[in-house]
């Protein structure tokens, strides 16, 4: 009896191990394709992430589907829009989607082309891209929010953010020239890796 027992838990760590590796090479696909994550894929990381129950996963699901989130805009919410958007229950939760993502956006870096300054095809630093236009910035500047964007994407594009009146003082768009930024931008552009 004991030996049969044996040869049965030994299968049965096998089917386990087994079904762990399966399961990291499906999550690893998954990481690689973040940025065209869709709804379904969203709740599954969130899900996975904070180790939800099915019921809160499908809760999250419906904000995504909701809300029209995908994975590019995922990797743009700060931690407080995470809190609001998703209502989680502590800010740590929100805190732990956030460092999560940027760790898969940093292990699996998405490939950008951007012809006008013929860059092809090469690894780009999250923080060159304007979060409005996607494209590399050629006149970095920090708005009241705190984000960076390029000049002439948030003069053309503020009003369509969500409380676009928090970036003005006295009726006046405020932005403020990211000098350090902008040399990384240019060093960048003259020397593709």
């Amino acid at each position: 009896v004991l030996k049969g027992f044996n040869e049965f838990n030994n299968k049965l760590q096998k089917l386990i191990e087994d079904n762990q590796n399966w399961i990291k090479k499906e999550w690893s696909e998954i990481e690689m394709k973040w940025s065209k994550w869709n709804s379904q894929e969203i709740s599954i990381f969130i899900g996975h992430t904070l180790k939800c129950k099915k019921s809160k996963i499908n809760q999250v699901y419906e904000i995504i589907k909701k809300n029209k989130v995908d994975g590019m805009s995922l990797s743009k919410l700060s931690k407080t829009d995470l809190m609001s958007i998703f209502d989680f229950e502590t800010f740590s939760q929100a805190c732990n989607i956030h460092d999560s993502l940027n760790e898969i956006c940093k292990k699996y870096p998405i490939n950008v082309i951007d012809s006008d300054k013929n860059v092809a095809k090469q690894v780009i630093s999250k923080e060159y891209l304007c979060p409005l236009s996607n494209l590399i910035m050629e006149d970095p500047v920090i708005a009241l929010n705190g984000i960076t964007y390029d000049r002439s994407s948030i003069m053309n594009q503020y009003q369509s953010i969500p409380n676009y009146s928090s970036l003005m003082t006295d009726g006046n768009l405020e932005l403020y020239p990211d000098h350090a930024l902008r040399q990384n931008i240019q060093n960048f552009l003259k020397n593709p890796k």
